[in-house]
């Protein structure tokens, strides 16, 4: 959603010349000689496969041929696609070669990614993504919402190879990855893109999309398979394995056992486009940790970022303007089943599952949410079909929960996009029926009734030479999405922001972005009060991946804990950059000024300060060390209300672009003073090593520690755990 400074004229006529260009085809090679994955291209078939080899800058340029040469042939055979890009540079001693853990390349490395749409529908698109050390990242881009998820983790192989001419890469992707929908001649819609950072960050591309585009695909270009006869996996059997020691002890309870527990992942491929996965008591010990987060002075419950395998695949079909499916709302499943389609047209994924994990469930209001514990376990569902039109998508969502006790909570609706070059609207609607569990002992609103209720929303965004967005929710006291993250109802809002962006490919500063944003938020029902805000902002971005993002916020109001209006005013600032290769990441975050304590409900003066350092002092060594800060300062003559910290340390040693170890360190701590003493202090620690021994076997073995204090009652604890964990994958 960019554009440089060219008339009106010239930038029509040459978008149109460019767009007709990338419409060009080229026609995939069959081989029927194995490719030897090495990164080299060496094989026959690449100096006989067609070649795209026309790019563009896109950033900080736009629509000029692109800086560096690159090429990308395709090839295939009845079970793989192969993709080989040769990548030249006219600096190779400048290239950045990092290891990462996978799904963490990004645009502070040399890279390169092909964007793959298999049905030809140019309405999504799968994404695969290598660096030039061979570490993977891969996930799905959606055109009508205009996202990329990195959640699913697909079944694929890449290699690199560096020389003193640049660097090169060869992918090998299972057709049966890719669920193809159709046997024989095949047009597939395809964009490849390419990063060098350096003083700046370079972006190309093979299609010639410009900055103010609404979208991405629709100027992706084609590949054609004369012949293409998928030879699918139909069924891939993965039994694991996790052996776990562990040592608990303090006041909330003592423990010293081993557990050995088996687990079961299986997908069935029964036809082109489809897929059924199951889950048998899923082992996640692998999966890192989430970052701990400043809490202490939050009225609404804040969202974690989904990180297990089996909820990550499928995510996008899920993943609405309206969040009625967040499956962290799901903790550990006895077992769990689902079944997605994709298709040119029609797509919808139905899922099920036996929790016994008890998670949280979020009881929104309109002052503030509650997270409550149940003791009870649970069976939990949703289903979403999604049609993809010519200019958009109409869908429905089904997702509903029922506890053991008999008390359970229904979510139904439908949503639809539509978008041109330069507009993009959406709307969504639900219902939900709900009937609480009798049990006042866990949250004082429980009662055991039956309520209902809805939620609404409608988005217009357009993009031109000038970029506004416009946003409608409404909330109604009674609805509930106990499979969603929805942590307040009773209100209406309506949210608008305004840019005026300006750029250049001046060495110093890209972009200058001058906007505004209102919020204005007022009760419905029984509820009172009204919030709203009214802010100038400035972005920019230039040398050396430098952004920054300043906001003043003169005169905010908003509701205190007891419903009363409060006045606020504070600056908010972001800043970032990318200073050079052996620290890829600087960034600073922060705000100043008078916001509410919903302790007590005053105005007091507030400071909140973090930052994040990324080092890479070795391609094999990766040190990240973060911050945050959050201070409530006393009224004059009181003391400090609240000083709230989280530190987080993330060390990673890579072996290989296969095997690496991981070190973690945490420290949350929260102090308050005023208007009661209440201290917190937590720790935790973990060493990780994680390896892919061969494409259908892994290992894992750690150990993780943590304790915990509380000061009112004087309570705490630690524990400390040892794991291992083996996997493989059974194909036929």
């Amino acid at each position: 959603m960019r554009i440089r400074w060219l008339t009106g004229l010239l930038l029509f006529t040459l978008a149109m010349s460019l767009h007709a260009a990338a419409a060009a085809s080229i026609t995939a090679t069959r081989t029927t000689q194995p490719i030897h994955l090495d990164g080299r291209l060496d094989e026959p078939v690449w100096a006989s496969a067609q070649v795209i080899d026309r790019f563009y800058e896109t950033y900080p340029g736009s629509l000029v041929p692109a800086p560096e040469r690159t090429e990308v042939r395709l090839a295939y055979d009845d079970d793989f696609l192969y993709v080989g890009f040769r990548l030249w540079l006219k600096h190779p001693s400048q290239l950045r070669t990092p290891f990462v853990r996978r799904d963490k390349v990004n645009s502070t490395h040399d890279y390169v990614q092909i964007y793959l749409d298999p049905q030809g529908s140019r309405r999504g698109s799968y994404l695969f993504r290598v660096n030039a050390c061979g570490t993977r990242t891969d996930g799905y881009q959606n055109e009508a919402q205009e996202t990329e998820t990195l959640d699913p983790d697909y079944d694929w192989e890449v290699a690199s190879h560096i020389d003193a001419r640049g660097w090169s890469a060869e992918m090998r992707i299972p057709l049966s990855t890719l669920r193809i929908s159709r046997s024989g001649l095949q047009r597939w819609a395809v964009v490849v893109t390419r990063g060098v950072p350096r003083d700046q960050n370079t972006q190309m591309a093979s299609a010639p999309f410009p900055h103010d585009s609404n979208c991405f695909l629709c100027y992706a270009g084609t590949v054609v398979f004369p012949d293409l006869k998928a030879k699918s996996e139909h069924l891939i059997v993965t039994p694991s394995g996790t052996i776990t020691r562990r040592r608990d002890r303090g006041s909330f309870g003592h423990a010293d056992d081993v557990r050995l527990q088996p687990s079961l992942d299986a997908k069935w491929l029964p036809r082109d486009g489809a897929a059924l996965d199951l889950t048998v008591r899923p082992d996640f010990s692998q999966v890192e940790a989430d970052s701990a987060q400043l809490t202490a002075n939050q009225r609404f419950a804040l969202d974690l970022p989904e990180k297990r395998p089996f909820f990550r695949e499928g995510a996008d079909l899920v993943k609405t303007a309206i969040p009625a499916v967040y499956t962290r709302s799901i903790a550990a499943p006895d077992y769990g089943l689902r079944y997605t389609q994709r298709s040119a047209g029609l797509e919808y994924t139905a899922f099920g599952a036996r929790d016994s994990g008890r998670p949280a469930i979020i009881e929104p209001g309109f002052l503030g949410s509650t997270l409550v514990l149940p003791n009870f376990d649970s069976d939990d569902a949703f289903a979403r079909p999604r049609n993809t039109l010519a200019h958009g998508d109409v869908g429905g969502l089904v997702a509903a929960k029922r506890n053991d006790d008999g008390s359970r909570n229904l979510v139904g609706g439908s949503d639809a996009t539509w978008s041109s070059d330069t507009d993009r609207v959406t709307g969504q609607w639900l219902a939900s029926h709900t009937r609480n569990p009798d049990r006042p002992d866990l949250t004082s609103s429980w009662h055991g009734q039956t309520i209902q209720g809805s939620a609404v929303l409608l988005q217009w965004d357009h993009s031109t030479d000038q970029v506004w967005s416009l946003r409608y929710e409404r909330y109604s006291t009674g609805f509930r999405s106990w499979l969603g993250y929805v942590p307040r109802v009773g209100y209406q809002s309506l949210h608008g922001e305004y840019y005026r962006p300006f750029y250049s490919t001046a060495k110093w500063l890209n972009t200058i972005e001058p906007y505004v944003s209102v919020d204005r938020l007022r009760a419905l029902g029984s509820n009172r009060g009204s919030e709203s805000d009214a802010a100038p902002g400035l972005v920019l971005a230039g040398y050396k991946g430098f952004a920054a993002d300043i906001s003043w916020h003169p005169h905010a109001m908003v509701l205190d804990a007891q419903g009363h209006a409060r006045r606020t005013r504070y600056l908010a600032w972001q800043f970032s950059a990318s200073p050079g290769r052996w620290v890829p990441l600087v960034a600073f975050t922060g705000q100043r000024g008078d916001v509410v304590d919903y302790a007590s409900g005053d105005v007091v003066p507030s400071t909140t300060l973090g930052w994040r350092v990324l080092t890479r002092p070795l391609d094999r060594l990766e040190l990240e060390v973060q911050y945050d800060r959050n201070a409530l300062h006393g009224k004059a003559g009181e003391p400090q209300r609240l000083i709230e910290t989280a530190t987080q340390f993330i060390g990673t040693w890579h072996f290989n672009a296969r095997f690496f170890a991981l070190l973690t360190w945490q420290r949350y701590a929260s102090a308050r003073d005023v208007p009661e003493i209440n201290h917190y202090r937590s720790r935790t620690a973990s060493v990780q090593f994680n390896w892919d021994v061969s494409r259908n076997c892994q290992l894992y073995w750690g150990v993780r520690s943590g304790n915990e204090q509380i000061s009112a009652p004087a309570i705490g604890g630690d524990g400390r755990e040892i794991y291992l964990k083996a996997s493989y994958t059974f194909r036929g």
